[in-house]
């Protein structure tokens, strides 16, 4: 059996490089604005965490349906504006993070040439793009 060994993560791919079209996961009665053209790589996908990296056109949706879960979000290139369902809004730069909490409602804005780093936990991530196939 070998040990656990550190992952790093490929810094091409974080580099928007070689990432590979997805299929769109927001309802067309969803978006408000924009295009939903998402690429993205998986990064690591351990027992009990998944890192990935996605990327997207400038355009705004609305979450009508609750998150599905916790994820912990790294804005690397763009910019991501959060507005809750009581509408406070919320800017994040590159180099910013941000907790987008399970169960969240509201308007997702994608600025610029956008590209996250996201972390969820496994079995979450699992259970989700398990329905999303359906």
């Amino acid at each position: 059996m070998t040990a656990p060994t550190p992952t790093r993560m490929d810094p091409d791919k974080i580099a928007g490089l070689g990432l590979e079209k997805e299929e769109p996961f927001i309802p067309p009665d969803q978006i408000l604005d924009g295009a939903h053209e998402p690429r993205g790589a998986p990064l690591f996908y351990g027992d009990e965490l998944v890192i990935v990296v996605y990327e997207d056109e400038p355009g705004t949706f609305a979450l009508t349906d609750p998150f599905p879960y916790d994820e912990f979000v790294l804005v690397v290139s763009g910019k991501l504006t959060l507005t809750d369902a009581a509408g406070q809004v919320q800017e994040f730069a590159a180099g910013e993070s941000v907790v987008v909490p399970k169960g969240f409602t509201g308007i997702w804005k994608m600025e610029g040439n956008y590209r996250e780093l996201v972390a969820i936990e496994r079995k979450a991530y699992d259970q989700s793009h398990a329905v999303e196939a359906q």
